[in-house]
């Protein structure tokens, strides 16, 4: 069993093979970060530490676009040369700035870390009808969270000093009559604490937890939560530094992965090949490219004919707000504190605090809605996958993210505004889809067209988590799916 990516799904993958009993090997294109007591493994955000940013064929430096957090990318990834296996892949596509983690632990070392769940009705709005909220509500959601190492953000926290941003859109954000709830985030909070009484090395309390890693340990990790658990097992074998290049499968039905075996500064040190029987996709945004690569080279010709279509941003869109009740300077701690939605859950904002060198007193603030249209991965003719998408697609969203930061703003001190940038390659961090559960694969992630090959990731959903972050949504969908594939499995 070769299961390719170590983000959330591949890490669940990994370890509900290894209880069962089923040896896998789990290759990673990035490095391991371990956290260590000294408090520095991860570069910090936005910084010119040329382990930021993760230089890849693909990846180029965007043009300037207006957009503060895109500007201090930009920044970042042109001090970063030469090419090195950095945490954060800074990918520009036509139209849009794709953001992904690359490390083991995947996209979990660089999310926010917020496991927010969709209401029913914007889910089944989008999901196919045959998946079951109820049992997802009932068995999965809850089991998804116990395993990420889930907490809700401890309110006493918003009383002391590096929370003072968050303390402020908690307060307005109650105020304007909109839903709200406390954020369960993937954090262990008696490290926060141990932060802020300065037995542990800041990092959270410094907004160090967003775009980057978390050099306290705070942040949880799949790669220290479902990953750690599956190496325990001794049936797991991870392999950083291993980025595939190829699929395909021989007369005998076996799949042959191969990869290129990079050093820390991402040459190339050997090629390998992996012959296995059973094979997981689940390298997030990647998995689309990968099967449609595939099936476009005739390597899986097989492949069903909508992989890379429904490709989505989930929404995803950025607003600032200005105001002068922030000290100019003052640190603003993380994780975020509060969601907030609008009446029918198709839209929700939080303030997610961040070291941005973008002047003093701003909120900035993060929203995800449902977005008008969805993309679609293309091949070019040089080989290479290039995405079919607009920022128009994203007009409904835009608004209704637009409008619950307007309510919330009315209720800050006076004087503070909000700025909603339209840029030209807007920022996505959670870009999923391209591999629809229920369509490119049967309702448990089989891919149609060949047997013992999975998809297991993000690209599941129908690009969108029906107005949240997905990672909760995605972790409970592999779940769900790996209930029903491991019965099939030849224990041997």
């Amino acid at each position: 069993m070769v299961i390719i990516g170590s983000g959330v799904g591949g890490s669940i993958a990994a370890f509900r093979f290894a209880e069962a009993g089923i040896g896998n090997v789990v290759l990673e294109r990035g490095r391991r970060w371990p956290v260590t007591p000294a408090g520095d493994t991860f570069p910090c955000f936005p910084s010119a530490d040329p382990r930021l940013i993760w230089l890849d064929r693909d990846s180029t430096s965007p043009a300037a676009t207006g957009n503060p957090l895109l500007s201090a990318l930009r920044r970042a990834l042109s001090l970063a040369l030469p090419r090195s296996t950095g945490l954060l892949e800074v990918d520009v596509q036509d139209g849009v700035v794709l953001i992904n983690g690359a490390g083991v632990g995947g996209g979990t070392l660089v999310y926010g870390g917020v496991l927010a769940q969709p209401r029913r009705e914007p889910f089944q709005q989008l999901f196919p009808p045959e998946l079951d909220y109820d049992e997802l509500d009932r068995i999965y959601y809850p089991r998804a969270r116990e395993r990420l190492v889930a907490a809700p953000f401890p309110s006493n926290l918003l009383l002391r000093h590096p929370y003072r941003s968050n303390l402020l859109w908690d307060v307005a954000a109650r105020k304007s009559g909109l839903p709200t709830e406390s954020i369960v985030g993937n954090y262990d909070f008696d490290i926060v604490r141990a932060e802020l009484n300065r037995t542990r090395k800041p990092a959270a309390i410094k907004g160090q937890y967003h775009f980057t890693g978390c050099n306290s340990g705070a942040k949880m990790s799949a790669d220290r939560t479902y990953l750690r658990r599956a190496e325990a097992t001794q049936k797991t074998s991870v392999r950083p530094l291993h980025r595939v290049t190829d699929l395909s499968q021989d007369t005998e039905g076996n799949y042959r992965v191969l990869a290129e075996r990079l050093d820390e500064h991402g040459s190339v040190r050997e090629r390998v090949a992996f012959i296995c029987d059973k094979l997981v996709l689940a390298a997030g945004a990647h998995t689309p490219r990968m099967l449609l690569t595939a099936r476009e080279t005739g390597t899986l010709s097989r492949l069903h004919e909508s992989i890379g279509h429904g490709w989505g941003s989930n929404g995803d869109q950025m607003t600032l707000i200005r105001t002068s009740s922030l000290p100019i300077g003052a640190s603003q701690g993380g994780p975020a504190a509060m969601l907030v939605r609008n009446a029918e859950g198709t839209a929700a904002v939080m303030h997610a605090p961040m070291p941005l060198p973008v002047g003093s007193g701003l909120l900035v603030c993060l929203g995800m809605g449902i977005s008008d249209r969805f993309g679609q991965w293309m091949v070019t003719g040089d080989g290479r996958t290039k995405l079919r998408w607009t920022a128009d697609n994203d007009a409904t969203p835009r608004r209704a993210v637009n409008d619950i930061v307007r309510r919330v703003t009315h209720h800050l001190p006076p004087g503070s505004k909000v700025t909603a940038p339209r840029p030209s390659h807007p920022v996505v961090a959670h870009p999923v889809g391209g591999v629809a559960l229920g369509t490119s694969t049967d309702l448990d992630g089989r891919l149609h067209g060949y047997v013992g090959l999975y998809c297991l990731d993000g690209a599941l959903l129908p690009g969108s988590a029906a107005a949240v972050n997905p990672a909760l949504t995605i972790a409970a969908l592999v779940e769900r799916c790996l209930d029903h594939i491991i019965p099939d499995f030849d224990r041997r």
